[in-house]
């Protein structure tokens, strides 16, 4: 079942905020700023990330680890999501996008990006180390692409031959 059905019924630990539009990984343009807002214009285009705000104060957040923050938001959550016909999003966490990138490509790099990202960081791979990705879909195509950027040599695994061929296509040896 979908995250999205998850949150709707209120399956998590954490209790959605009620009524609930839900959706992260929206893009759209800046309809308007917040009092304060300097780094962005409206008409600017953004994409909405799960992880719509962190305190950058507790423990969690001063040591790089936003996704355990104390009093976190997120998006389509605990706040309205990208279903909704206006979204608001924090400056410090919507995502510039740049116009020659499609919504479409750019979205998911806002929650998959960011989850596979995080843990190559964690990790930290060192150049001409292997770095394996087991699984070559929503997330592991983009682990495989990040690793290669980080350096590493990538191996895919995977049980479906056409998954094995995407990995072949973006590097990876395959098993």
């Amino acid at each position: 079942m979908p995250h999205r059905h998850h949150a709707a019924h209120g399956d998590w630990p954490v209790k959605p905020t009620l009524p609930l539009f839900p959706r992260h990984e929206g893009v759209g343009r800046v309809e308007a700023l917040g009092a304060g807002v300097t780094t962005l214009e409206p008409g600017d285009r953004v994409a909405l990330p799960w992880l719509a705000h962190a305190c950058g104060r507790c423990r969690y957040c001063v040591g790089g680890h936003e996704t355990y923050c104390q009093s976190p938001q997120y998006m389509g959550y605990t706040m309205n999501g990208g279903y909704a016909e206006y979204a608001v999003g924090y400056a410090s966490h919507v995502v510039r996008v740049p116009e020659a990138v499609s919504s479409l490509d750019a979205a998911p790099l806002t929650c998959a990006g960011v989850t596979t990202y995080a843990a190559l960081k964690a990790v930290a791979p060192q150049p001409t180390e292997s770095v394996m990705v087991v699984g070559i879909g929503g997330l592991g195509h983009l682990g495989l692409q990040y690793a290669s950027v980080f350096g590493c040599r990538t191996i895919a695994v995977d049980v479906h031959d056409d998954k094995l061929s995407l990995a072949q296509e973006l590097g990876a040896t395959t098993s």
